[in-house]
């Protein structure tokens, strides 16, 4: 028994070594606290990809009737906001490029008479595309816009006018009220815990080479393994404090209900923890300054992260080495928990296969790291 226990005994000192060195260094203490804190609050506050109050600006040719009702249909609308209207093309080119405006509605001449007469005129409207997601969300709610209008005017015909055999009805399912408030969070919450825990881990490690307190590993009887999970666990618990503060001022500050189970959130995040204090583990195998290991892990974090993970666009529609990249990286994985536990109301047992998959980086990275530090120690 007493041989069985000789290793704990020797992980928890290394536990208990590290776990006051970090209550000792407020700096470091703080920003294992509060950084997620504040990652999480500016990002959610700060990157939204919700398009309302899209200001347009009317160049009637027209003057009539019917381009009024156009233009009331519009002014009416929730997503549109009216701000002057334009002389001329050249006026017209003038508001987009000083982005007075991300629309302009351009009514022809003979809009009025063209439509009495059954015949289809041409309405141009000019787009600010300049940034392609907003711009193509702007052309969806003309398009909705335009239906709105020619269905109010097939109902204010004499005659009935021909309908479609069938009723065609969009609903979002997860998220009902389409705001990606919903979708950006559980990412910020995927972002915060892969890029700070996997810093602050590595820099214990190479603070101590910077220090030369790591030869005493090598006099000591502990094995390589023992001191790298003694030193894993403090972050890993600061890690867990820090993922319950995230969800607490997500579901009661920025209001993203948690619609899934918390236990299966819980284990999901206590996994990628591990995966990322592990990587932490890994990548001060290769640096030998504090400063390489801040930009190393924040290099190696963010653009897997970011790019490859799911935050910005599904995996699925990836192609190519950025695919692979996505897969072989745990912040995928865990991203897929994250929303799915706010968004769909999933729980466990929907999250085997990524159980599975951010254990298996935990152990793959902790081995690599055993195995490097082993070959520099001889």
């Amino acid at each position: 028994r007493r041989a069985a226990a000789a290793p704990l005994a020797r992980i928890w000192a290394f536990a208990r070594r590290e776990s006051i060195e970090l209550a000792r260094d407020k700096l470091r203490l703080a920003f294992a606290i509060f950084g997620p804190i504040v990652l999480l609050l500016a990002a959610a506050w700060s990157v939204s990809f919700d398009v309302e109050n899209v200001r347009f600006t009317v160049l009637d040719r027209d003057q009539s009737l019917a381009s009024r009702e156009l233009l009331e249909q519009f002014a009416g609308s929730r997503y549109f906001v009216p701000a002057g209207s334009a002389r001329d093309e050249m006026q017209v080119r003038h508001v987009l490029r000083a982005a007075n405006a991300s629309l302009v509605v351009e009514i022809p001449p003979g809009f009025g008479r063209d439509l009495l007469a059954g015949r289809r005129p041409e309405v141009a409207f000019h787009i600010d595309g300049s940034s392609p997601f907003p711009g193509a969300t702007v052309r969806t709610y003309v398009n909705a816009t335009l239906l709105g209008y020619a269905q109010a005017r097939a109902r204010a015909l004499p005659t009935a006018a021909p309908t479609l055999p069938m009723s065609v009805e969009t609903r979002f399912v997860y998220n009902e009220q389409f705001r990606s408030i919903y979708a950006i969070t559980p990412g910020i919450i995927m972002l915060a815990l892969i890029l700070i825990p996997t810093m602050l881990t590595a820099l214990g490690v190479v603070r101590e080479k910077e220090m030369g307190s790591i030869t005493n590993l090598y006099a000591s009887p502990a094995s390589v393994g023992e001191y790298l999970v003694g030193k894993q666990l403090p972050y890993v618990g600061l890690a867990m404090l820090a993922y319950l503060t995230l969800v607490a001022l997500t579901v009661t500050l920025l209001q993203v209900p948690l619609k899934g189970s918390f236990l299966a959130l819980s284990l999901g995040a206590l996994l990628f923890i591990l995966a990322a204090t592990s990587l932490g583990l890994l990548m001060s195998t290769f640096v030998r300054s504090q400063v390489a290991a801040i930009f190393g892990t924040a290099i190696l974090c963010l653009i897997p992260s970011v790019n490859f993970s799911g935050l910005l666009y599904p995996v699925s529609t990836l192609t190519g080495s950025g695919y692979w990249v996505g897969l072989g990286f745990p912040s995928s994985w865990f991203q897929l928990i994250s929303l799915g536990s706010f968004t769909k109301g999933l729980g466990a047992d929907s999250f085997g296969a990524m159980y599975l998959a951010l254990l298996g980086f935990a152990l793959a990275y902790l081995a690599g790291a055993r195995c490097l530090l082993r070959k520099q120690e001889a």
